[in-house]
C-alpha cells in the first residue's frame, strides 16, 4: 500500500510513518509537509529512500496534492496549523490549512477514489471541569484552532455522506494530548 501522510514531518505525523513502515513492509510512504515551526525532515531520518517520499509544499495547494497523492492507495491528514496560542495571534493561518486544506485533500481524495482520514483533536469539545468527553459530547471549540479542527471535520463528514458512502471511506479520528520523543520545544 502507498499512503500520503501529510504533516508526515510533524511529531505526530513522523512518528506514525516510522510506526507504520516498520510494520508493514511492503508499504511506502510520501509525507507532504509544509515544514513549519513544528514540522523538521529530520524527524524522518533512517527511512530508506525506496520507502519514503517527501514533498515539501502546502495542503492548500491544489497542484502540489495532486502530484504527491500520484499512485496512492489512501491519504492521512496530520497537516494542521495547531496551538492554541498561535491560533489566537493568526486565525486566518488554521482556517486557511485547517479547512481549505482538508477540502483540498477531499476532493483529490474523491477525484482519485481513494479513502481519506481525518486527524482531528479532542480541543473539539472545548473544556470541561470535570470527568471526560466521549464521541457524543457536543462540539464547542473555544479557541480558533479547535474551531478550525471541528470544521475540517464537518467538511470530511460531509464528504463522506455525499461521496463516499458507496465507495472509499473518509474517517475522522480525535486524538488527545501527545507528548513524546521528538515533540516540538512549544509544548
Amino acid at each position: 500500500m502507498r499512503i500520503m501522510v501529510t504533516g508526515g514531518a510533524g511529531f505526530i505525523g513522523s512518528n506514525f510513518v516510522h510506526h507504520r513502515l516498520a510494520a508493514r513492509p511492503d508499504d511506502s510512504i510520501v509525507v507532504l509537509d509544509k515544514l513549519t515551526y513544528a514540522g523538521r525532515r529530520d524527524n524522518l531520518d533512517g527511512i530508506p529512500a525506496d520507502r519514503l517520499e517527501f514533498i515539501e509544499g502546502e495542503i492548500g495547494d491544489r497542484e502540489t496534492v495532486l502530484r504527491a497523492i500520484e499512485g496512492c492507495d489512501a491519504i492521512i491528514n496530520f497537516a494542521a496549523e495547531s496551538h492554541v496560542d498561535r491560533s489566537i495571534e493568526s486565525p486566518g493561518e488554521f482556517i486557511q490549512t485547517d479547512v481549505f486544506g482538508t477540502f483540498v485533500l477531499l476532493e483529490a481524495a474523491r477525484d482519485a477514489g481513494i479513502r481519506h482520514l481525518q486527524i482531528s483533536t479532542d480541543e473539539v469539545y472545548g473544556s470541561i471541569d470535570e470527568g471526560s468527553f466521549t464521541e457524543a459530547s457536543p462540539i464547542e471549540p473555544s479557541s480558533p484552532y479547535s474551531a478550525s479542527k471541528a470544521c475540517a471535520e464537518i467538511v470530511a463528514h460531509s464528504y463522506f455522506k455525499s461521496f463516499f458512502a458507496d465507495g472509499p471511506t473518509a474517517a475522522t479520528v480525535r486524538a488527545g494530548n501527545v507528548i513524546g520523543g521528538g515533540d516540538w520545544a512549544e509544548e
